[in-house]
């Protein structure tokens, strides 16, 4: 396969428009000068001849000979004109004019050939030519900057070139094959991080649903166990082990649907967040319709989302609100958007703000058990469903003022 050869140098090209800018200049300086020098000779002679002609026909009186010598030291390019000797630097052209006193000898001498200023014109060329120098050599140096940046673009090695320019595309070369390298390991990182995260998927659910009938048995006998007359101490432990096991099936069940949620296949589509909010807001309410909660959701807000996923994220972060606010006697939950971004705010127990960064983590807790129930995987399922999305979550809060659930949902 033939080499390509190498580019002319970008120097030689820039060139051009300096060479134009030269033989512009150089162009309008001759050209003012040829047609500054201006020799009235030829001119003055032609004149002279005219009158000597006239005068053979009509011979001159003095008053006509005096009229002939004002008008022609009048005449331009005559520097003087007399009947007799002259003497000066001009040319002197004579001609005999018949008088009526006799025949005298008409002497005129012509002006030094005048050069006019070139000064202006060439300063106005040299400009104009400058200006047109540095558009020429703007487009050309963009024409081969776009070049080197099509082929980065399109991470192709760039042809060869001398000059400066040399310099560059080699170290673009040099650049893109690195990239290149490094977009292959980064392609292959990835490829093995999907597939330990597949497995690692699988193996969260094969596990969590395998635990379920384990939990389920020794829920089971220790009913049966409480059955049996046993002394306070037999019967407080019995007490444990189900409330241990509660908790085991909680974090199983909490588990399964995380890793159902993840995994589920995205089908986006128009939804009204709003509709979502209300509905999820009336279940909280026949849950326990004694309490004081007041719900605030703002009409008309649309989302492109998963509806189902989209429910579980409202439900995850609006059963939050509600379970946090039940210490209050009256509280407040809102649903809204806001600067591209939708949120769920309340007014109840809130956190400490240093604590924001971790509470997506699974199975974190901000508070005791003691204090409300919980798995802490609930806002861990919520931020893996968003960024599924391509959205993301942030929290902002104070103890006991509240908090706020920012999230976005990405773009289809």
């Amino acid at each position: 396969m033939n080499e390509r050869r190498p580019a002319w140098p970008v120097e030689r090209t820039l060139l051009l428009p300096v060479a134009a800018v030269l033989f512009a200049v150089l162009g309008t300086a001759a050209i003012v000068w040829s047609v500054g020098r201006r020799d009235a000779t030829a001119s003055v002679t032609k004149l002279v001849a005219a009158i000597a002609r006239d005068a053979e026909a009509a011979p001159l009186d003095p008053a006509g000979a005096r009229a002939v010598v004002r008008v022609l030291a009048e005449h331009e390019g005559v520097s003087r004109a007399d009947f007799g000797a002259l003497h000066g630097n001009g040319t002197i052209v004579s001609a005999p004019i018949r008088l009526t006193t006799g025949v005298a000898t008409l002497n005129v001498e012509t002006a030094a050939p005048a050069t006019t200023s070139a000064v202006i014109p060439v300063a106005v060329a040299a400009i104009a030519a400058a200006f047109l120098a540095a558009l020429g050599s703007r487009i050309l140096l963009r024409r081969k900057l776009l070049a080197i940046g099509g082929g980065l673009a399109k991470t192709e090695n760039l042809p060869p070139t001398r000059g400066a320019l040399g310099a560059v595309v080699g170290a673009a070369n040099e650049l893109l094959a690195r990239v290149h390298d490094r977009e292959l390991a980064l392609r292959r990182r990835t490829l093995e991080l999907e597939a330990a995260n597949q497995e690692l998927e699988a193996f969260t659910y094969s596990v969590s649903h395998d635990l379920r009938a384990p939990i389920g048995s020794i829920d089971g006998f220790s009913q049966a166990l409480e059955d049996e007359n046993l002394n306070a101490m037999g019967r407080e432990c019995v007490h444990w082990i189900r409330d241990s096991c509660a908790q085991m099936r909680d974090l199983v069940d909490g588990l399964l649907q995380m890793t159902r949620l993840t995994r589920a296949e995205l089908e986006r589509e128009e939804i009204d967040a709003s509709e979502l909010a209300r509905a999820v807001a009336e279940s909280l309410k026949q849950r326990e319709p004694e309490r004081a909660v007041a719900f605030r959701i703002e009409d008309g807000v649309r989302v492109n989302a998963d509806p189902r996923l989209m429910r579980a994220v409202l439900e995850n972060l609006m059963s939050n609100a509600w379970k946090f606010t039940r210490k209050h006697e009256t509280a407040t939950i809102e649903f809204g958007a806001r600067n591209g971004s939708l949120y769920v705010r309340d007014d109840g127990a809130g956190f400490d703000p240093s604590a924001a960064p971790k509470m997506f983590h699974a199975f974190q807790r901000l508070h005791s058990r003691e204090e409300f129930e919980g798995t802490g995987i609930g806002l861990a399922t919520v931020e893996r469903i968003l960024q599924r999305h391509g959205g993301k979550i942030w929290a902002e809060g104070e103890v006991e003022k509240g908090a706020t659930f920012y999230f976005t949902t990405g773009t289809a």
